[in-house]
């Protein structure tokens, strides 16, 4: 299959509407307040509205793309990773579990096509807002200038850690002006590509699913999100866990490029 800039074109408003019908589906349940919450083998909360999200988008992506396997978080299972193809889907039928049933607003939906190990194509949709993101490799990285006073960091709102804690610290040490954003689900990295902030780094679990979306969205702004260790891109297939390193998200080039030697300094001390 070839993907260039007019397969993404095509998929791009079917994809749309799928999106949308997932959104409609989740404020449905949203509303009810019968969200019939069981608890994962991993101790993660799964709800009605994550089952229904899941059927509307993988049926709609079959009828989309019938050759185009589909990995999503609510049918994966670990021997998925033996045998990835080059190009499929990934989705997160709703990211955010959390933010949906302690009723913040703060859920997305999101779908990505990962090819050789890149997210190159991702659409994230906020039910709550109706709000809509989507972006490609084939987009033009335009990003914005680096003109902020205050280094803008967004945060997860429900899940902070001790690594979080060591890295604000680590911050103030160096007299770093900064102000804390906190957001959930991948809203986190779409903050990035909408220019409300700087920088979203992550000292804690998460998977492929949770970010491959925006993370392809952030690209198309000229953002970026890296392996903390390496400083290269974030990559996706990995053959021995759906788990993401730690990373980061910079909202442009100029902003990663005068962080990164931070960056460095604090792994020292972290490690």
């Amino acid at each position: 299959m070839n993907i260039d800039k007019n397969f993404i074109e095509e998929i791009t408003h079917p994809l749309k509407e799928c999106v949308s019908q997932a959104s409609n589906e989740v404020m449905k349940i949203y509303r009810s307040d019968n969200f019939e919450v069981i608890d994962k083998s991993d101790g993660s909360p799964l709800t009605k509205a994550d089952k229904k999200a899941n059927e509307v988008i993988i049926e709609n992506l079959k009828k989309i793309t019938p050759t185009i396997p589909i990995i999503t978080e609510e049918i994966f299972h670990e021997s998925m990773l033996e045998k990835l193809d080059n190009l499929y889907w990934l989705v997160d039928p709703l990211d955010g579990t959390k933010e949906f049933i302690n009723k913040t607003d703060e859920f997305t939906v999101n779908i990505a096509l990962i090819q050789n190990s890149k997210s190159i194509f991702g659409i994230v949709g906020a039910p709550a807002s109706s709000k809509l993101w989507y972006g490609s490799i084939f987009d033009e990285n335009i990003g914005n200038n680096s003109d902020q006073d205050i280094l803008r960091i967004v945060m997860s709102k429900s899940h902070k850690n001790v690594n979080d804690k060591k890295f604000l610290n680590f911050l103030k040490s160096l007299d770093i002006n900064f102000e804390i954003i906190e957001k959930g689900s991948s809203l986190k990295l779409c903050c990035l590509a909408d220019n409300t902030a700087d920088i979203y780094p992550r000292f804690g679990p998460t998977s492929e699913w949770d970010i491959a979306a925006a993370h392809a969205v952030l690209n198309s702004f000229g953002g970026s999100v890296i392996d903390i260790k390496n400083h290269n891109e974030l990559k996706y297939s990995k053959k021995t866990s759906i788990l993401n390193p730690f990373f980061i998200g910079f909202r442009n080039i100029v902003i990663k490029n005068d962080f990164l030697p931070l960056l460095d300094d604090f792994l020292k001390k972290l490690v």
